[in-house]
């Protein structure tokens, strides 16, 4: 697992996508670009043998991020209405914005993709080992929905959040 130095202004964006920022919209996005952006220039992949898969609608703006840096192919996939296309590229790195438990990306992860993601919750983490990139590892998991504070085991959804929807 890679996951990307702590340095002041990465903590900056950290702090806007944690689930209490009260952050929402497009200052919400740009900051998930930004660490796609961040998480990218440590990667070594060769962008003509790469495409990112942003998982949506979450990872869009992530994915984003890693693409405009890495100068690679890119596609979505949506997983409640599709069925997964693998790329044709050699190189393959699934982006999401959050993985709680990891069903989604396991459902179509091959051993030679990479996953790329802002958080992920440790469980996940430790279950993905030598394929994952991500900002930060959390403890935390709880399910989203339409609500701004977390209480309890419920909290405010990341997608509802970047599209400005609560």
């Amino acid at each position: 697992m890679f996951e990307l130095e702590k340095n002041p202004e990465v903590q900056r964006f950290i702090q806007v996508t944690k689930s209490d920022s009260g952050v929402s919209g497009p200052e919400l996005a740009l900051a998930h670009m930004e660490l796609g952006r961040r998480l990218a220039e440590r990667m070594d992949f060769n962008p003509a043998e790469t495409t990112v898969v942003a998982i949506l609608r979450g990872g869009l703006f992530f994915a984003e991020g890693l693409y405009f840096q890495l100068g690679c192919r890119f596609q979505t996939y949506d997983p409640k209405r599709e069925t997964f296309q693998r790329p044709a590229t050699p190189k393959v790195i699934l982006a999401d914005a959050v993985i709680n438990t990891g069903k989604t990306i396991r459902a179509i992860l091959e051993p030679d993709m990479t996953v790329a993601c802002c958080v992920a919750h440790e469980r996940a983490a430790a279950d993905l080992r030598d394929q994952l990139y991500t900002v930060r590892v959390s403890g935390n998991s709880f399910v989203g929905a339409e609500v701004r504070r977390q209480s309890g085991a419920v909290g405010p959804d990341t997608t509802l959040r970047l599209f400005n929807l609560i």
